[in-house]
């Protein structure tokens, strides 16, 4: 029995076969976080109210601790031992979740757009926090698959 079939060679001028169902409407995750961010930076006040709560150190500290991984860094044996990426990454998950709490009554943040199954607000401020490193040109994007691997390892 034959699992995989050989494709024939290509004839000049001849295009490559469509995948299965086109890729007409598929994006990436990240491209649906850029989209959901924008939104969210463009009607909310959120990269404003984020500017003025974020000091750049701070930015950048999260940024290097979720670029190297956020299983990776709670997952450590010397996880216990509070490495400045544990520390970091936990930083984050409260800053988060405190910020929550004080936009609650922001009138812009009603205007927040979630993404699958997760609180408007928590992914309006991780839209915010993914923009200030895109801005800085920092590694280790935030984005809502970070957020639930902070609060399932932290919470």
């Amino acid at each position: 029995m034959m699992f995989f079939r050989r494709r024939k060679p290509l004839r000049e001028g001849e295009k490559k076969p469509e995948p299965r169902g086109g890729d007409a409407g598929l994006k990436s995750y990240d491209e649906r976080m850029d989209e959901i961010t924008q939104w969210n930076i463009e009607h909310t006040d959120i990269l404003e109210i984020l500017r003025r709560e974020i000091k750049e150190e701070r930015l950048r500290s999260w940024s290097n601790a979720l670029h190297i991984g956020a299983r990776k860094v709670l997952k450590k044996p010397e996880h216990g031992r509070r490495t400045p990426e544990y520390d970091a990454l936990r930083d984050l998950d409260q800053f988060i979740a405190n910020q929550r709490m004080e936009l609650l009554g922001n009138p812009s943040m009603r205007e927040a757009r979630g993404i699958e199954k997760m609180d408007s607000l928590s992914v309006c401020i991780v839209c915010g926090i993914r923009a200030l490193q895109q801005e800085k040109g920092l590694p280790g994007a935030m984005n809502t698959l970070k957020l639930k691997l902070l609060e399932r390892y932290l919470g």
